[in-house]
């Protein structure tokens, strides 16, 4: 009786499913007429909060399970309805099996139309010159190593709009095409931003004096190098020693737990606002004493949360750094306008990075 029950509620969902599709293609049809963005950060944020209202009245769950369960569900059923629109190509920095690549799957899911690079460079160049519709995701900073500053720069240089973030947990291992013992290691292909990650379990485990390290531009190259080489360990993830066909020699080496890496996703539009958004802006001030603190205020006599401020040197000249800095709200919303046009005034440059739904970090 129950699992009859069971095979007529299952053919309900896939007719339910394919009613969504065809409404979703419906939609892609009059977004190419319009010019619209094919992927709208601001109704994917909807539809989560939405499922979340109906999981809390349908499911007497108190764990966070089935909150994540429902997530994932809809990840997958909004992937395979942007990919019947035909949506944007996704360039990410590779090869497959890159924490990009993860954290691109994570957020478009597993029907996303993908292209790698070799580059955080080649993202932004890709997204920048390709007249079709693409997207771009790039690492920007994470809990242990901190800001990844080759993005940093190129936001700076870039006319690309901050369209969305993401995070992702990340953990790492140290893989092998053989199963060797960890002392015979005499070669490791690392990323400087995972060794950021991971440097106080590489040095009290690893003679690192006797061993010589190859830089590599993604953890999944280092996977791949140590793969077709077959003479050196790398550090990456458990997707690149399944993708890559590795060996685990030590699992989870990130110096802590709670390793997470935050991406932003670029694009040539920006999203609209959602209500609880998030905006990034970078400037630079004339070096006279206060001047920061002047900014800074801004802030407090307004009652508008700085979330996030990191400075990194201009380039230009010795002792002139950039200050990128995230505040809450977007640069619609009126309070947050007129914030944004007191601060331009008191810089020397000043330039507005986006406006983007606010990211929940990952349980």
């Amino acid at each position: 009786m129950c699992r009859s029950r069971i095979d007529e509620i299952d053919s309900e969902i896939v007719s339910l499913i394919a009613e969504r599709t065809c409404l979703a293609q419906k939609l892609g049809k009059i977004k190419s007429q319009t010019n619209s963005p094919v992927y709208c950060p601001k109704r994917e944020k909807e539809v989560y909060q939405n499922i979340e209202a109906l999981r809390k009245k349908k499911i007497e769950l108190k764990n966070f399970s089935a909150s994540l369960t429902l997530r994932a569900i809809y990840r997958e059923i909004m992937s395979f309805a942007v990919k019947m629109e035909e949506g944007a190509k996704i360039i990410y920095l590779g090869p497959p099996a890159s924490f990009s690549h993860l954290a691109l799957y994570d957020r478009f899911g597993l029907n996303a139309k993908t292209d790698p690079v070799e580059s955080i460079q080649e993202v932004f160049h890709e997204v920048e010159s390709t007249e079709d519709y693409v997207l771009g995701i790039v690492p920007v900073e994470n809990s242990t190593g901190g800001v990844i500053g080759i993005t940093l720069d190129n936001l700076i240089r870039s006319d690309l709009q901050i369209y969305a973030e993401h995070y992702l947990r990340v953990r790492h291992h140290l893989l092998h095409a053989e199963k060797v013992d960890i002392s015979s290691i005499q070669r490791l292909y690392l990323m400087p931003a995972v060794y950021e990650q991971c440097r106080e379990w590489i040095h009290k485990y690893l003679d690192i004096s006797k061993i010589e390290v190859i830089e590599t531009a993604s953890s999944a190259a280092a996977a791949l190098e140590a793969s077709e080489k077959k003479n050196g360990a790398a550090v990456a993830s458990e997707t690149a020693a399944e993708t890559y066909n590795l060996q685990f020699i030590s699992k989870n080496i990130q110096d802590t737990s709670n390793n997470i890496t935050r991406f932003f996703i670029l694009g040539k539009d920006q999203c609209s606002p959602t209500g609880d958004d998030k905006t990034s802006i970078v400037f630079s001030l004339s070096d006279f004493p206060g001047s920061l603190s002047e900014v800074l205020r801004l802030f407090e006599k307004r009652g508008i949360n700085m979330s996030r401020i990191e400075s990194r040197s201009s380039k230009r000249m010795f002792g002139e750094y950039n200050f990128f800095l995230d505040l809450e709200g977007h640069k619609k919303d009126k309070g947050i306008k007129e914030l944004l046009k007191k601060i331009q005034r008191k810089s020397s440059f000043f330039k507005i990075l986006g406006s983007y739904p606010k990211m929940p970090l990952p349980s």
